[in-house]
């Protein structure tokens, strides 16, 4: 997920191609803290995304300050990505929320299959705001909803990270018609 978001997860050690080869590094219950990592994103350096792995707890209201406690060693990154195994209760949620930068919570079932490599999905890609400003001028567009719309909350959106005003563009393909572009607006 991060590498198609443009993050350089390469370099990273704690990545294991397979499962085989990941169980034979941290075994079959791996504790999570050893599977915390940084990346920076690949044009923005600057721009570096904090992997942490909450354990099989219930993440609550209390627990999100030992999160954040936990985190404030780390380098400074912008987004957070919280991979959870059990739920997280909505105070805890409102929590996270008052953080200084964005974090962004995933059941570890939602990370289990790459949704974008499913043989049925389109092909995405998510367009910078030259080809936006492009695109409103091709079409004579003037406001964001005036595209089709997806959510924020959309799998898909969620994959990538995507924020409100975001378009992206997505190409569908078929045996029955060649391909044909759909663009689609975050909201």
């Amino acid at each position: 997920m991060l590498e198609d978001r443009g993050y350089d997860v390469v370099q990273h050690a704690n990545l294991a191609p397979t499962l085989d080869e990941f169980r034979s590094r941290f075994g079959q219950h791996p504790n999570p803290r050893t599977l915390a990592f940084c990346a920076s994103h690949r044009s923005h350096p600057n721009n570096t995304v904090h992997v942490m792995f909450a354990g099989t707890d219930v993440i609550r209201k209390g627990n999100v300050g030992l999160i954040y406690t936990q985190n404030e060693g780390t380098q400074i990154f912008k987004r957070l990505i919280l991979i959870v195994q059990s739920r997280v209760t909505p105070y805890a949620y409102k929590e996270f929320k008052k953080w200084p930068f964005e974090v962004e919570i995933f059941h570890i079932t939602d990370l289990l299959v790459n949704i974008t490599k499913h043989v049925m999905q389109p092909k995405y890609e998510i367009l910078t705001d030259d080809e936006k400003k492009e695109l409103f001028t091709k079409y004579n567009l003037v406001e964001d909803n005036q595209l089709p719309g997806m959510l924020k909350t959309d799998p898909i959106a969620r994959y990538y990270g995507l924020k409100k005003g975001q378009v992206l563009k997505v190409t569908h393909s078929s045996q029955l018609i060649e391909s044909y572009v759909t663009y689609r607006c975050v909201q």
